[in-house]
């Protein structure tokens, strides 16, 4: 609780939201990147330029390339 010594909790002022309008960061991503790529779309492999369906629920960096074993990337 504030003390008046300037340890209490984080105010709500100009800054501290999510839109646009009230000067936050909106429309970024969690990790602080783009906003999220969505269902669709291919997972590639860097390696050698393979492609597969993205499917939903399992992030392409969690792929294995079937051709060559790389990770795979999001296009």
């Amino acid at each position: 609780m504030p003390r008046g010594d300037g340890t209490g909790p984080a105010g709500m002022g100009p800054g501290s939201g999510f839109g646009r309008e009230t000067g936050g960061q909106g429309g970024r991503g969690r990790m602080g990147g783009p906003a999220a790529a969505g269902p669709s779309g291919d997972c590639v492999c860097p390696k050698c330029g393979f492609r597969v369906p993205h499917l939903r629920g399992q992030p392409c960096n969690q792929r294995e390339c079937p051709k060559c074993g790389t990770i795979m990337t999001r296009s």
